[in-house]
This record gives C-alpha cells, sequence and structure tokens, in this order.
C-alpha cells in the first residue's frame, strides 16, 4: 500500500520514489522522494520506514543528515530505522549487523573530525493502536577525541492510543556523551538483536522533558544494552510540580505509578517548586532515595 500511494503522487509530480537498497529486507522497507545525497550529506523528502509483520511505521515530511565521510544516505537510512525503533521498542536481528556497520561509517566520521547532524520534520509513528506525532527531531554529534558528545531533542510531541498519554512530555532534550568507539554498538542495540548483549556507557550531562507545569530533569550516568531488564542507570532527577503529575497519573488510572510517585515525594528532598532525588536503575527495579518503587 505505502509503495503505491508513493508511486501514484510519484506519477502526478513527475518524478519517481527510491528505494533504499542497503538496507536488508528482513530489517525494513524504507521509501523516500527527492534524494539529493553523496558522501557528507544527504536530504530527503516523504520519507517512510515499515518494519515487518505490522511491526510499526514512521513517517516525515523531510530528513537532512550532513558531516558523514561516505554515503551519507545509507547512514540516514540507519538514523530513521534508530528512531522508529526507539520510539515503539522495537528489536530485529535483521538490523543488527546493517546498523552496525552503517554505526561504523558515523565512528570513522567523527574520528576524522567532523559533526553530524541529523533533523526530521513532521514525523508520524504508528504502532498498532499507539500514534505519536512531533513537530521536529534532531541529533547533533561531535568530537574527534576519545568521547563523543551529543545533543538529541524532540518538539511538538503528541500520542494518542496509549494508556498514559497524559504522561509523557510533549517536548524532550538530552545531552550525553558515549566512548567514540561504542557509537556503532549503540546503534546496533537500539534497533538491532543478538545473542550476546553490548555494553554501551552513556554519560548524562543533563536532559529534560516537559509538559505543561511539569518538568523532569537531571544528570546522570547510564550502561545500555537494549534490553531493558538488563540496562542500568545512575544519576540525579528532578520534578517541578510533582502534585500535577501525581494528578494526571491518577486522571490515567496509573495507580502503581501515582502510589510510586506519592511515595516517592515523601523521600524527595525539596527545592523551591521541585523535589529531587538520587536515583538507581538495575535489574528492572528503581530505587529512589534507597526505597524501591514499585512501578510494575
Amino acid at each position: 500500500m505505502t509503495a503505491s500511494v508513493l508511486g501514484f503522487a510519484a506519477a502526478l509530480w513527475g518524478v519517481e520514489p527510491a528505494l533504499a537498497a542497503s538496507v536488508p529486507a528482513g530489517c525494513a522497507t524504507i521509501h523516500h522522494e527527492n534524494a539529493d545525497s553523496g558522501e557528507d550529506h544527504a536530504a530527503f523528502s516523504h520519507i517512510t520506514v515499515t518494519f515487518p509483520a505490522n511491526g510499526g511505521s514512521l513517517s516525515a515530511a523531510s530528513q537532512t543528515l550532513a558531516g558523514t565521510t561516505g554515503t551519507a544516505g545509507d547512514v540516514a537510512d540507519a538514523a530513521s530505522v534508530l528512531l522508529l525503533a526507539a520510539l515503539i521498542g522495537h528489536h530485529n536481528a535483521a538490523c543488527s549487523q546493517w546498523l552496525e556497520a552503517e554505526g561504523q561509517v558515523a565512528q570513522d566520521s567523527l574520528a576524522a573530525g567532523h559533526s553530524l547532524k541529523l533533523a526530521w520534520t513532521s514525523v508520524a509513528v504508528k504502532h498498532g493502536a499507539l500514534h505519536v506525532s512531533m513537530a521536529n527531531a534532531g541529533l547533533a554529534i561531535n568530537g574527534a577525541g576519545p568521547d563523543a558528545r551529543a545533543v538529541l531533542s524532540f518538539s511538538g510531541v503528541a500520542t494518542s492510543g496509549t494508556a498514559a498519554t497524559s504522561l509523557i512530555p510533549s517536548s524532550a532534550q538530552a545531552s550525553f556523551s558515549l566512548p567514540a568507539d561504542e557509537l556503532a554498538s549503540l546503534m546496533a542495540a537500539t534497533a538491532g538483536k543478538s545473542a550476546r548483549l553490548p555494553a554501551v556507557h552513556v554519560a548524562i550531562q543533563s536532559f529534560s522533558a516537559k509538559r505543561d507545569t511539569v518538568e523532569l530533569s537531571g544528570n546522570g550516568r547510564a550502561t545500555l544494552t537494549g534490553e531493558h531488564d538488563s540496562a542500568s542507570a545512575s544519576g540525579h532527577l528532578e520534578i517541578r510540580d510533582i502534585s500535577t503529575l501525581i494528578q494526571k497519573a491518577q486522571q490515567d488510572s496509573q495507580t502503581k505509578i501515582a502510589a510510586a510517585l506519592v511515595l516517592a515525594r515523601i523521600v524527595s528532598h525539596k527545592s523551591g517548586d521541585s523535589n529531587t532525588w538520587d536515583t538507581n536503575w538495575e535489574g528492572g527495579i528503581l530505587t529512589v532515595n534507597g526505597v524501591p518503587l514499585p512501578l510494575r
């Protein structure tokens, strides 16, 4: 259906929709139009990414990538697969080797002193009843030394088809770093699936997520593996206007989350209109100021 719609639109405008050739068929199907790509840049319009067996889909009005040292179009396609997989929690072994190879291109580009910059506009993600849209998404990575430094941002986020839509931020930004030679492993862990889980070590300088008057912010460290329960993290967390967040959880009938937030507020430190904690996530359990919270 996607291919036929794109083909019809292309016929009207006198252009041919491009089918991304590098991505393994068992991983995803990718189409885009008006492709302008070379070794150091790529610009696409009307991008669609579809996972097999109704595994989810992404569409975007445009996508750009700058800063690579080889086959920017392939790296851009890998980034779109990663964006979709990260938003819906999708893992597919058919993606692993390809994503690691494209991640190596990104690593080589950083080692050569380049800075990578990715951007999407008018993004829409669908997976079953879940629909997520955002006005803009972006990722910038730089660093010629041992560490890669990155900034990830989302704006204009709207969600439907999930049980707790009022708890999902409308905008978010994170500034983080990781060893540059672990970037390929991070890409493979995000959307791939392997028998031996990688361990990617991320230092989070700052993150912020906002919705209305509620804002979550913090910093810390994380070890990412691509599997929820085997990942770990620790750091400092701050929530502004936690009372409203608790009310939203109660309104969405998220009783366990509401109870966890009430307990977290009791053990928190108060700072103005914010509550702060030292947190730890390990073995699928969130501990706040030494108190495990019942999130399940």
